[in-house]
């Protein structure tokens, strides 16, 4: 609680400090990825559901980032938490409902199957893993129809995770870092190496992104929820940015003529 306090904290600070404004060349490198989808679950447009992909992707988004829970049946589905409690009110996990259970107790959560149709060939996708992850069959399977690194990257909190999926390209795969591993993932990314590294935007110096540049890694930060905060990043050079304020950072980067 004290760690989200602070981190919102500085947010709130890094929002009010000017910055100087981004060229439009450097607006027009960005990649703007939206954080499980435009969502504003405030108002019903729930997070990692068909309706914050299609607004991400009107308001020119070019790229969506999701996570995977699977069903009891092997079904690999996009919902962040393990639980149906937090967003959908039903005490119940993923893993204890069959794939016809959970579409019928709730018809709003999409399958991995159904956002790669629907969204693949508008938007990047970037889907994060959840620890255990024990189908990766079954997440060949569903993907054999896109291109890794083209279409989409695979995302993991934890290096496990990463080690589980060998038979995907080694540069398809982005560990995610956290605020006590973020120097420890990215010397792991560059030593195996892996894709790149994506990470929160205080954590990620200009210092490893040097290093990334040089080893033709990826790297990206969240969360830009400001218009000083996107001018920072844009003016480090940073190229992949993600949001939970998709709407808003579209029309930043659109009135840098971005769009």
């Amino acid at each position: 609680m004290l760690l989200t306090y602070i981190e919102k904290l500085v947010n709130q600070c890094f929002a009010v400090v000017p910055r100087r404004k981004p060229s439009s060349i450097q607006a027009q490198k960005t990649r703007l990825i939206a954080h499980r989808g435009a969502h504003d679950n405030a108002q019903k447009r729930f997070e990692n559901t068909h309706a914050a992909f299609q607004l991400a992707q009107e308001v020119g988004c070019w790229g969506i980032e999701f996570d995977i829970q699977t069903t009891k049946d092997g079904v690999l589905m996009v919902n962040h938490d393990p639980t149906l409690h937090r967003l959908w009110g039903h005490p119940v996990a993923i893993a204890d409902l069959n794939f016809n259970e959970l579409r019928k107790l709730e018809p709003g959560i999409p399958s991995l199957a159904e956002v790669i149709e629907q969204y693949s060939t508008h938007m990047h996708l970037f889907i994060e893993l959840k620890a255990p992850f024990n189908h990766v069959q079954a997440l060949l399977q569903i993907l054999k129809t896109i291109e890794p690194i083209k279409d989409y990257h695979l995302l993991g909190l934890e290096p496990d995770i990463l080690k589980k999926l060998s038979q995907f390209p080694k540069e398809a795969l982005l560990l995610v870092s956290g605020h006590n591993n973020n120097q420890a993932y990215c010397n792991l990314s560059l030593k195996q190496p892996y894709g790149g590294v994506l990470g929160s935007y205080l954590l990620m110096t200009n210092k490893q992104i040097a290093k990334f540049k040089a080893a033709g890694q990826v790297y990206g930060v969240g969360f830009v929820d400001s218009k000083f905060s996107l001018y920072r990043e844009l003016n480090r050079g940073i190229e992949w940015v993600f949001t939970n304020q998709a709407s808003r950072i579209s029309d930043y980067l659109k009135a840098l003529d971005y769009l």
